[in-house]
């Protein structure tokens, strides 16, 4: 092989290994940023049922904390999101400033309570 088809050859191996690795950090990064994307929706679930233990609704649904209401109890989690839809639906669809204190405020005892 020519000198210069040598050379070539190795300047295109070069950037070839160079691209390689791009792609490669470029991936990583992005897996990287799907996971923590999926953590923190993941933290923010756990949070809300954290919230909605704090409420009656789940004895009011015969919920146990053991219970597994994918598998075993999907009546159980029936009934929870129908009284919960039922909530969300007697509320306007937009709330107004006065509404949204006063339910942080009422909240916001409910949190105090519980220390």
């Amino acid at each position: 092989m020519p000198k210069d088809d040598a050379s070539t050859l190795s300047q295109i191996t070069v950037s070839l290994n160079r691209l390689r690795a791009q792609k490669a950090a470029l991936t990583h990064k992005m897996k990287k940023l799907e996971n923590s994307k999926r953590k923190a929706r993941t933290r923010t679930l756990i949070q809300m049922g954290g919230l909605l233990d704090i409420t009656s609704l789940p004895s009011i649904c015969g919920i146990e904390l053991e219970d597994d209401l994918q598998l075993e109890h999907k009546e159980k989690a029936a009934i929870l999101l129908g009284i919960l839809a039922k909530c969300a639906e007697s509320l306007p669809d937009t709330l107004s400033e006065s509404e949204i204190r006063e339910f942080e405020t009422y909240g916001n005892l409910l949190l105090a309570q519980r220390k």
